[in-house]
């Protein structure tokens, strides 16, 4: 282990005996992050970093009961948009000039532009006011990026609802055995029961990523700085692609490799001081970004993690891509060109979330798609190590499949 830091010290030295390595390690990343951010919002009047989270509803009933459920729904999580009611001048709800009907809001849940689908049945207020059990279907295509906020919110409201109902019919029945005969006892019952409930006498508070900030930065860098910062990751650790191929023309590698040392040392030396500049430009644009306001969540294990499993998930492809590129300036240009490419498409220009489902899933081809998940998901989703769990482990089978694409191919002479 000693010869393999000894290794990645050295090479880190010759790196940063280069001084201009400093403009595209900090000024440039952190002029387009910032740059990137205004483009994504942060140039606006006092925002809010929270999720929207896009639910459509179907109400066939139209009576008080479901407006009392739609209205009890928004006030349990406020991150819930429900379409089409809610929709505004800028298109929230992504209806464009279509017509809303089931129809449609069927599609829209396959195609995950809304979350979910609720749909309240024809005589739902009739049916409770007559004391019958009546269903609310609810229907989604959840998956890694949309976890079940929405569905704690139905059944938070459903529990509110039903409590009420059952204190009524508590109450009628108690009033008939006292020769009670009042018929406006049993709607007396469940309005103060529902004021009961409204006030949470036993509250469990979770946090979906309803941060307001103070500062109007706050949205727009937090997709900018998690994002420019992953693609400015891939530039710092991809030229070793190029210094590798340099370093055995010049018969570096070969000398390195008579020396009383594994090639395993050699190699895991090398690709140690990448993945150390690679966190370095994590740690410069993360901490620039918590200046401008900027806020990581609540587990910094989490982000960490999902730092880490990019950084390595970069070296990993650097050492693949060494083993198929055969000159030096080859490789500048595929690294290039491979950065500007898996960058955009993975949303680390733009959130995925408004781009087509199908663009969502192709650009998951790209490892900072997702890197980018696990950043969303801590920064606007309030999540923790549970919720990064799956982007982290994806970026980890990547970084087994191209170290041992990378090993098996390597070679240290031409």
């Amino acid at each position: 282990m000693r010869t393999v830091l000894d290794i990645a010290l050295n090479d880190l030295r010759i790196i940063f005996k280069n001084r201009s390595i400093w403009i595209n390690l900090v000024l440039i990343p952190l002029v387009i992050a910032y740059v990137v951010g205004f483009a994504n919002g942060a140039g606006g009047s006092r925002m809010t970093s929270a999720a929207t989270l896009i639910v459509d509803v179907i109400d066939r009933d139209g009576g008080a009961l479901a407006q009392q459920f739609i209205n009890d729904l928004r006030e349990v999580n406020s991150g819930i948009v429900l379409c089409p009611m809610d929709n505004n001048a800028e298109d929230i709800c992504q209806l464009g000039d279509t017509t809303f009907d089931e129809v449609l809001a069927q599609t829209r849940v396959q195609e995950q532009t809304s979350l979910a689908l609720i749909e309240i049945p024809a005589g739902f207020t009739d049916a409770i006011n007559a004391g019958e059990n009546v269903s609310i279907i609810y229907r989604a295509n959840e998956d890694a990026s949309a976890p079940s906020y929405i569905l704690q919110a139905v059944q938070a409201v459903t529990q509110r609802l039903g409590g009420a109902l059952i204190a009524e019919r508590v109450g009628t029945d108690v009033a008939q055995s006292l020769n009670i005969d009042d018929p406006a006892f049993g709607d007396m019952v469940r309005e103060n029961a529902s004021a009961l409930w409204a006030l949470d006498p036993v509250r469990v508070t979770y946090i979906v990523g309803q941060r307001e900030t103070d500062t109007p930065r706050g949205a727009g860098f937090s997709q900018s700085f998690p994002g420019i910062g992953t693609m400015y990751v891939m530039f710092m650790i991809f030229p070793a692609a190029a210094a590798l191929i340099q370093e055995r023309k010049d018969w570096t590698l070969q000398r390195l490799a008579v020396m009383p040392i594994s090639r395993a040392q050699i190699l895991g030396g090398k690709l140690l001081a990448r993945f150390v500049i690679g966190m370095l430009e994590y740690a410069i644009m993360f901490g620039f970004g918590a200046l401008l306001g900027v806020r990581y969540g609540n587990d910094p294990v989490a982000l960490v993690l999902v730092m880490v499993a990019f950084a390595l998930c970069a070296t990993a492809l650097t050492l693949a891509l060494t083993t198929v590129l055969r000159n030096v300036a080859q490789a500048s240009g595929i690294t290039l060109f491979l950065s500007l490419t898996l960058a955009p498409l993975g949303g680390a220009w733009w959130p995925l979330d408004i781009v087509p489902a199908w663009m969502r899933t192709v650009g998951h081809i790209s490892p900072v798609a997702w890197a980018m998940d696990g950043y969303r998901s801590l920064l606007f989703e309030g999540g923790n190590v549970g919720t990064v769990a799956l982007p982290v482990l994806v970026l980890l089978a990547m970084t087994a499949l191209f170290f041992a694409f990378g090993v098996a191919r390597f070679r240290f002479t031409e």
